[in-house]
């Protein structure tokens, strides 16, 4: 079989982009939920941002297989970094080091209020034609929002629908 090398992982011929790139992001996620923290990747697989406990998408971005920590939101400034390896030598106390050194953005949620549902997508009456949506609540994975206003629009025009909605 034959290998090339991919920035320090070793990457196989038949492997495509789209394997490497899903290998990669399940590192990420291994790499904090063996600590013990609850993240999960949203948006652009090739870019993910990484949501902690639901409540903040963390400062930082992965490049190949390096995660990279940055002191702001936007910000080019690298603080720390680690490898994504097969078995990472990262201590927890590392990691929060790392997370305490980084200001992060809230992120937000919608939930129907009385319940303990959120937002998680839509459906539609006419999924071909993408007619008559309508939102899905669940107790799991909401969809979130990294714009407050665009959430606080979404409440009103759902709200005017009928439902009971508050952003959390």
């Amino acid at each position: 079989m034959r290998v090339k090398f991919y920035k320090g992982e070793i990457m196989s011929r038949e492997e495509t982009l789209e394997e490497m790139v899903a290998r990669r992001n399940k590192r990420l996620l291994s790499f904090f939920t063996m600590h013990g923290y609850n993240v999960r990747l949203v948006g652009d697989e090739q870019k993910p941002a990484v949501i902690l406990n639901e409540a903040v998408v963390l400062s930082c971005y992965v490049k190949n297989f390096d995660l990279h920590f940055t002191k702001e939101p936007f910000s080019d400034e690298i603080v720390k970094s680690f490898k994504l390896k097969h078995e990472p030598e990262v201590t927890k106390h590392e990691l929060q080091e790392a997370i305490d050194l980084c200001v992060h953005r809230p992120v937000y949620k919608i939930k129907l209020i009385g319940t303990d549902l959120f937002l998680v997508g839509y459906n539609y009456l006419n999924s071909e034609d993408a007619v008559g949506r309508y939102p899905v609540f669940a107790k799991h994975k909401p969809k979130v929002y990294f714009d407050k206003e665009y959430a606080i629009k979404l409440v009103e025009s759902l709200s005017n629908d009928g439902y009971s909605l508050k952003i959390e």
